[in-house]
């Protein structure tokens, strides 16, 4: 193995460990505000945040960043655990946005991504993470083969992104948008899953020039019966329950068929 390739290895490596090891350092709840990193790009790869989110939360077991700059606020979610990378993919992250700063605002923007068909979901792989081998660069072209497979799929798919309380916007849009709204998500070669959502000031009714505090809530959606890992349901035509085998080694430890969330509060940072 070239120098090239066991550097590329040991960063992989030092990126990795040290993401498991902030989880136990990290606040449960963001607590500042943050201006976002300059040409910050959303496309489910968290470059611009090095090897930190801001919080772990362990409600939803998931690393996050809520960050903005003059024109968007961004939120950034990531997770190495299988089990709650299949309740994100299956079941989609919801974002919400109350600018009363309560948490019945009923004027609350709400972003959902992603959002597939169901019966035309992407069919990926992360519950095997890849093994670097010292020596072997056969080992990390291995999981850079199996990135871009994941990642072709996922951008195959993930192309719709659920909205509500945005008034003059329908409920589903295209992930490729002039609305002020985006997202995107991808994994890296350790099958580490990032989602990024960025919402314009403006669609939220926000400014930097006279920032207020806001409250926020990510949600997890529970999944469905039938999406649940380990459990195989059989249905009649018309859709009714025949059947249901139950393999529990393949369930794993999360409870994923129910939703988990948190709230925090937020003030936009300026310059």
């Amino acid at each position: 193995m070239n120098k090239c390739t066991c550097c590329v290895l040991t960063a992989i490596f030092l990126i990795f460990s040290t993401l498991i090891a902030n989880a136990q350092k990290l606040p449960t709840i963001q607590q500042a505000n943050l201006r976002a990193p300059a040409g910050i790009k959303i496309d489910g790869k968290a470059n611009e945040w090095g090897t930190q989110m801001q919080a772990f939360n362990n409600a939803t077991d998931v690393f996050y960043t809520i960050a903005n700059d003059d024109d968007n606020l961004y939120l950034t979610i990531q997770t190495p655990d299988p089990d709650i990378i299949h309740k994100i993919v299956n079941g989609r992250i919801s974002f919400t946005i109350n600018k009363s700063g309560k948490k019945n605002d009923d004027d609350a923007v709400v972003i959902s991504y992603p959002i597939f068909d169901r019966k035309d979901r992407p069919t990926l792989s992360y519950r095997n993470k890849p093994k670097f081998i010292p020596g072997s660069a056969s080992s990390l072209k291995q999981a850079d083969s199996l990135m871009y497979l994941n990642n072709k799929r996922m951008g195959e798919k993930a192309k719709m992104i659920k909205i509500t309380g945005v008034k003059g916007l329908d409920t589903l849009i295209s992930a490729y948008n002039d609305d002020g709204i985006e997202a995107a998500a991808a994994f890296d070669n350790q099958v580490v899953y990032t989602c990024e959502i960025a919402v314009a000031l403006k669609v939220i009714g926000l400014t930097v020039n006279d920032p207020v505090k806001f409250s926020y809530n990510v949600r997890l959606n529970g999944l469905a019966f039938d999406d649940i890992p380990g459990i195989n349901v059989t249905r009649a035509p018309n859709g009714t329950i025949i059947g249901v085998d139950i393999n529990r080694k393949e369930m794993g430890s999360q409870d994923l068929g129910s939703p988990t969330d948190f709230w925090g509060e937020y003030t936009l940072a300026k310059k």
